[in-house]
C-alpha cells in the first residue's frame, strides 16, 4: 500500500486528504519537488527555504520544523524500494477551511509529502513554442495553479515535441512548462529574469553559480523568440532532470548532450541528510 506523510502521520495515499481541503477545491497550495539520490534529497535547505517563503507569502505558514519534515522523509523512505533516483514532493495547502475565496473558518495548513519514482534524465529535449502564456509577475511562486503548464505540455506532445516553451504577455520568453531556459550565445548564457515570469529555480541558481568555473558567464536578460532559433545552444533546468540540452528543431547535437551531462556531473552531490 502506498503511503504519504500528512501532518506528521503516515497514511494510505488514497485517503490522505480531506474533501474540503482548499488545495483541492481552489488550488490554494504551494509545493516543492526534490530529486532523491541514494536516499538523500538534493538541495534540501534551498527547497525548504523556498517553500517557507511561498507559504508565508500566501498566508500558509509551514507548521512543521525542518527536523520534523526530515523525520517524515526518513519514515517515507523506509517504506520505499531502494533505488538510485526518486522524487520527493512536499505540498503545503490552505487546509480544511472550506469553500469561499477567503476561508470562513480558521484551519491549520495541510502539509503532505510523498515519494515516487524519478523519470530518466533525457539526453536532449525538443521544444515547442506554446500559445499558453506565463504571466510576467514581480516574484512568481511555485503554486499548484499548473493547468496552463499542463495544457502547454499537451500541445508540445501533440506536436511531436517533448517540452513547451512559454512566452509572457509581452511576447518574450518566460520559461518552459516544467523548467527554466538558458540560451547559449557564444560564451554567454542568457536566462529570463524572474520579472519575466521565470521561477526562482533551485537548479537555475546552481547553473548561474557554476557558469564561470565551466567557462561561460550567465546573465539575466530579455529574450525574444527569434533569438532562440539563432542560439548556439539551449538548456532546460529543473530539480528532477537537472540540466538537459534542448532544441527547437529536435536535433540536439552530441556536443550539447555531452555538455548537459557534464554539467549534471559537476553539480554538488549530497550524501548526508
Amino acid at each position: 500500500m502506498k503511503q504519504v506523510w500528512v501532518n506528521g502521520e503516515l497514511k494510505p495515499a488514497d485517503t490522505a486528504l480531506s474533501a474540503d481541503d482548499r488545495g483541492l477545491l481552489l488550488g490554494e497550495a504551494v509545493f516543492e519537488t526534490l530529486l532523491v539520490k541514494n536516499g538523500v534529497p538534493q538541495f534540501w535547505d534551498a527547497h525548504l527555504a523556498r517553500l517557507q517563503h511561498a507559504g508565508t507569502a500566501f498566508h500558509m505558514p509551514l507548521p512543521y520544523s525542518a527536523d520534523a519534515l526530515k523525520q517524515g522523509v526518513v519514515d517515507l523512505l523506509e517504506n520505499q524500494t531502494p533505488t538510485d533516483r526518486r522524487v520527493l514532493r512536499i505540498t503545503l495547502t490552505g487546509g480544511s477551511g472550506g469553500r469561499g475565496l477567503v476561508a470562513q473558518k480558521t484551519s491549520s495548513p495541510t502539509c503532505l509529502m510523498h515519494i515516487g519514482p524519478a523519470p530518466e534524465r533525457p539526453a536532449g529535449l525538443r521544444l515547442w513554442v506554446s500559445d499558453y502564456l506565463r504571466l510576467a509577475t514581480p516574484k512568481p511562486h511555485k503554486t499548484n495553479a499548473y493547468l496552463d503548464n499542463i495544457m502547454a505540455r499537451r500541445q508540445a506532445l501533440a506536436a511531436g515535441a517533448d517540452e513547451a516553451l512559454l512566452l509572457n504577455q509581452h511576447g518574450r520568453v518566460a520559461s518552459c512548462a516544467a523548467g527554466n531556459l538558458f540560451v547559449q550565445i557564444g560564451k554567454q548564457w542568457v536566462t529570463p529574469p524572474e520579472s519575466e515570469g521565470a521561477l526562482a529555480g533551485i537548479m537555475r541558481a546552481q547553473l548561474i553559480q557554476m557558469g564561470p568555473a565551466a567557462g561561460f558567464d550567465v546573465v539575466e536578460g530579455l529574450l525574444d523568440p527569434d533569438l532562440i532559433s539563432r542560439a548556439d545552444g539551449l538548456f532546460v533546468t529543473n530539480s528532477v532532470t537537472e540540466i538537459v540540452a534542448a532544441s527547437l528543431s529536435g536535433d540536439v547535437s552530441e556536443a550539447q548532450k555531452k555538455q548537459g551531462h557534464a554539467l549534471c556531473e559537476a553539480l554538488p552531490q549530497f550524501s548526508k541528510f
